[in-house]
């Protein structure tokens, strides 16, 4: 089992600045952190440990979250299907083959509809040499696959290390060949959305975490631009969106996000501000960014200042660029 076929980031930054998810929900933010519940908390733990591959030490807060949730279910769909993703996942990993089964069997449960809980238990199945499980799951997978949200990518089974031990059995191919034909490799689009971050002068920004958020359609790209959304503006952006990759800028700035589908799309920087500024949480617009700096690093540890970018419609035909300058 692998993390690598999607990749779920929980907007630590945010944890700490307090709720909102629109860009002007967040500059309207006081400046005293507002109460983070004690399941997006933990949730933050867990990421902090998962983004460092540490995915044993993950499933406790993980799995504290999800029995908080079980018992109060407070979460929004997409931060739902983050948290299981990510503890069944770190359960796979460490070999926990029985636990991990038993989250995506919940998060099927909750949520039947999302083909990537079908995916994930397939691979559980798998890893235990199940293959009548693995293809009732695989089957219910593609049933569902256009739930997907919009600029991911559905896994390919015929290159996951789980099916690895049915790639020669005539069932796990005449399923591949019948039932997914669209499953082929398909050569990702040359096109990417990539940038530069600079500061002072032009000198790069380099080890910034950059985040490229996809947006469900058009509508919930431009409520999430809204100025003074309302908090039902802002709950209907939490559910049409969510981070969908994550990379560190280069030694130059420079950051890529590749074999993007087509779609909307937005992109924020985490970083810290050399010279810190004589005063403390502030926000600002800055060439078409919101910029906050929270005057302490985030739950991570690693940043005090997030830079915001609007949203953008990436058509996969040519490279998209989102440059910042601070």
């Amino acid at each position: 089992m692998s993390a690598s076929h999607r990749f779920a980031l929980i907007p630590v930054f945010l944890l700490l600045a307090g709720p909102g998810h629109t860009r002007q929900a967040q500059q309207a933010r006081p400046a005293s952190p507002a109460p983070v519940s004690p399941v997006m908390k933990l949730m933050a733990q867990g990421s902090k440990l998962y983004l460092a591959q540490n995915y044993r030490e993950a499933i406790g807060p993980y799995q504290q979250a999800l029995d908080l949730e079980k018992k109060n279910a407070t979460l929004t769909p997409t931060m739902f299907r983050v948290l299981v993703d990510n503890l069944g996942i770190s359960y796979g990993i460490t070999g926990d083959l029985k636990h991990a089964r038993e989250t995506f069997e919940f998060g099927v449960g909750k949520d039947p509809a999302y083909p990537l809980f079908h995916y994930n238990l397939a691979c559980a199945h798998a890893e235990m040499d199940d293959l009548d499980g693995t293809l009732a799951e695989l089957a219910l997978a593609y049933k569902f696959k256009q739930n997907i949200v919009a600029g991911e990518e559905f896994p390919e089974p015929r290159t996951d290390d789980s099916f690895q031990r049915y790639l020669k059995n005539p069932r796990f191919l005449a399923f591949l060949k019948s039932t997914a034909p669209s499953a082929a490799l398909v050569p990702a689009a040359p096109s990417a959305i990539r940038g530069t971050l600079l500061h002072g002068g032009g000198l790069p920004i380099a080890g910034a975490q950059v985040v490229l958020q996809v947006f469900a359609d058009k509508a919930c790209a431009r409520l999430f631009d809204t100025t003074n959304p309302s908090s039902e503006d802002s709950a209907k952006v939490a559910k049409c969106s969510r981070d969908l990759f994550s990379v560190e800028s280069n030694e130059k700035g420079e950051f890529i996000f590749s074999g993007v589908q087509p779609g909307w799309y937005a992109v924020r920087f985490l970083f810290n501000i050399e010279p810190k500024p004589s005063k403390g949480p502030s926000a600002d617009h800055l060439d078409g960014f919101l910029v906050i700096y929270a005057a302490q690093k985030d739950v991570s540890g690693r940043f005090d200042t997030l830079a915001q970018g609007p949203a953008f419609e990436f058509t996969a035909t040519q490279d998209y660029r989102v440059d910042f300058r601070y």
